[in-house]
């Protein structure tokens, strides 16, 4: 009559207890981590604020301060701004002059150690842009692909000493 109470051995779970378990463990993990994570990183509602507008009344009269004459502000601010323009004039003019130079020691080195130089290193469709445009597409390849005339100068004096 009551066998299905006594059915299993004292170190078995009943499926009920098993499920129980399996569903309300979980659940409770999740619970516990999440109240923890809110203590420790949720703001208490109780803590000081700082008002917006004293900090940024703060900020202007240290600003004020800071600045003695207005002349001085516009000249620094000038000074800047040229400073800006020249760096950039300036950056613009050596990319220029480098890839042109680049361009130039590319051409010297030969179309033929151009194109071993990309055979050697499995450079793929190369030889269709020098189909196409010849040594000038050649470079311009080579440059996009960051390879200089150094790189391939190393790789000839590489091959030279195993040689």
């Amino acid at each position: 009559m009551f066998e299905f109470l006594f059915d299993c051995s004292a170190f078995e779970l009943s499926t009920t207890t098993q499920l129980l378990n399996n569903i309300l463990f979980p659940v409770a993990l999740f619970l516990v981590i999440f109240w923890l994570m809110c203590e420790i990183f949720l703001v208490d509602d109780n803590l000081p604020i700082v008002d917006e507008e004293f900090t940024s009344g703060i900020v202007k009269t240290q600003i004020d301060e800071d600045i003695i004459d207005p002349e001085d502000e516009s000249s620094i601010e000038k000074l800047f701004s040229n400073m800006a323009a020249t760096s950039d004039e300036k950056q613009s003019k050596t990319a220029l002059f480098d890839i042109d130079r680049e361009g130039e020691s590319l051409k010297a080195l030969g179309v033929r150690q151009l194109r071993d130089f990309c055979k050697n290193r499995k450079i793929k469709g190369y030889a269709a842009i020098y189909n196409q445009r010849g040594i000038d597409g050649l470079v311009e390849f080579l440059l996009q692909q960051q390879i200089y005339a150094r790189n391939i100068e190393q790789q000839v004096e590489h091959v030279e000493i195993s040689a």
